[in-house]
C-alpha cells in the first residue's frame, strides 16, 4: 500500500490528465522517493544540489507539482499570491510589500510574504512552498537565479520587480533605467566639481548592481574622471559590507564623493565616516541609490536616486492581472528622480 504522504501525488495539466506521483519524478530523476521529498520539501531534510537540481528538472518535465492542501483543491487556485524579495530588512523592499499587499487587499487577495536572503537554495524552499500552496502567482523583489526558479516560470504567473534575470528574458517586469540613473547622478555629482570619487557597487552577479556600475563608470570615463581600481569595491547590498569597504576608501585620504549601489551601503559607509571624524557633507558626499523612505526623516546628508517604490508596486500588480487575464508578458521603465540633499 502507498504511503498517503501528502508529497505522493501532484497536478498535472497536459498529457492524460492522470496525476503525476512522486514515484515518476524519483524514476526519472534516478534518485530515491525521500531524496525527491528532501528536495522539493522546506524543512525535510537537506540533499545536495545536484541531486536538487536533477529533482527540479524532473518536476518541470513532468509538470509536478506536491499539493499540500488536499486533493479537494487540485483543480483550484486559491485567492493567495506570494511575494518573494532578498532582504525584508531593507526599508525600501518592506515599502514595496507594503504597497503591493494593498493593492491586493482590495481586490480581497491575501499576500504570502518570503524572504531569500540572496540565496538560491533558500529562495528554492520558498518557491516549493509557494508552488504547494497553490498560489496563483508570484512577484520577485530582486529575485535570484535557482534551478528552483525556472520550474516555477514555466508553471505560474511571474512577476518580476527592480531586477532582470539573464535566465529569464521575456518575463513581466518593472523597474527603473539603472544604466541611465547611475549615470546621471555621477554626472550631477561632477557638475558640483567633485572628481577624486570611489564607487561601492553591489554584487555584479545582479543585473541590477551591474547595471548602476556601469552606468557610475560610464558617465566617469565620459567626464574625463579616473576611477582607480583601488577606489572601485564590491559589496554585498548591507550596511555592515559598506561599512567595511568605507574604511580602505577613506585610507586613501583625497577623496570627495562615495557613489553606492543602494542605500544600505551608503549607511554603513556614513557609519564609518562618523568613527573617523570625516564630516558629511562638508569633508566627503554620500550617494545612494533606491531613496529608502526614511531618508527624508533620518539621512538628510545623503544624496540619492529615488525609484518609485509605490509605483513599483502598483504596476507590478497590474502586470499581474494582465498576466491572469490573457497571458500577456509586459516590461515596465518607470521614471526616476535624482534627490540632492546635501
Amino acid at each position: 500500500m502507498e504511503n498517503s504522504d501528502d508529497t505522493e501525488a501532484g497536478d498535472r495539466s497536459s498529457g492524460s490528465g492522470q496525476a503525476t506521483s512522486i514515484h515518476d519524478v524519483a524514476r526519472m530523476a534516478g534518485v530515491s522517493i525521500a531524496s525527491v521529498s528532501r528536495a522539493l520539501n522546506s524543512g525535510t531534510g537537506s540533499v545536495s544540489s545536484a541531486t536538487r537540481e536533477k529533482v527540479f528538472a524532473a518536476a518541470k518535465a513532468l509538470n509536478y507539482r506536491p499539493n499540500q492542501v488536499g486533493r479537494a483543491l487540485r483543480s483550484q487556485m486559491t485567492n493567495t499570491f506570494a511575494l518573494i524579495n532578498s532582504n525584508i530588512q531593507n526599508n525600501f523592499y518592506a515599502a514595496v510589500a507594503w504597497e503591493l499587499e494593498r493593492c491586493l487587499a482590495a481586490e480581497k487577495a491575501a499576500l504570502l510574504v518570503y524572504t531569500s536572503n540572496e540565496e538560491p537554495e533558500t529562495q528554492d524552499r520558498c518557491i516549493e512552498d509557494l508552488r504547494a500552496r497553490r498560489v496563483s502567482g508570484v512577484f520577485f523583489l530582486c529575485a535570484v537565479d535557482s534551478p528552483g526558479l525556472e520550474v516555477l516560470i514555466g508553471n505560474d504567473p511571474v512577476v518580476f520587480i527592480n531586477r532582470r534575470l539573464e535566465a529569464c528574458p521575456g518575463f513581466s517586469f518593472v523597474g527603473i533605467d539603472d544604466f541611465a540613473a547611475a549615470r546621471a547622478q555621477v554626472r550631477s555629482g561632477v557638475r558640483r566639481h567633485l572628481r577624486d570619487i570611489a564607487i561601492i557597487h553591489g554584487p555584479t552577479t545582479s543585473d541590477t548592481s551591474a547595471r548602476r556600475l556601469r552606468g557610475m563608470l560610464d558617465a566617469a570615463k565620459d567626464a574625463g574622471v579616473e576611477v582607480p581600481q583601488s577606489m572601485i569595491h564590491e559589496a554585498r547590498l548591507s550596511m555592515e559590507s559598506g561599512y567595511d569597504c568605507a574604511g580602505p576608501i577613506l585610507d586613501h585620504g583625497a577623496v570627495d564623493a562615495v557613489f553606492c549601489g543602494n542605500d544600505q551601503i551608503a549607511y554603513g559607509v556614513y557609519r564609518r565616516c562618523l568613527e573617523r571624524g570625516v564630516r558629511v557633507p562638508d569633508d566627503l558626499r554620500i550617494y545612494g541609490f533606491d531613496d529608502n523612505p526614511m531618508n527624508e526623516w533620518l539621512a538628510p546628508w545623503l544624496n540619492t536616486v529615488r525609484v518609485p517604490h509605490i509605483d513599483l508596486a502598483r504596476v507590478a500588480f497590474e502586470q499581474m492581472q494582465v498576466l491572469l487575464s490573457s497571458g500577456e508578458k509586459r516590461e515596465v521603465i518607470l521614471p526616476y528622480e535624482l534627490i540632492q540633499r546635501a
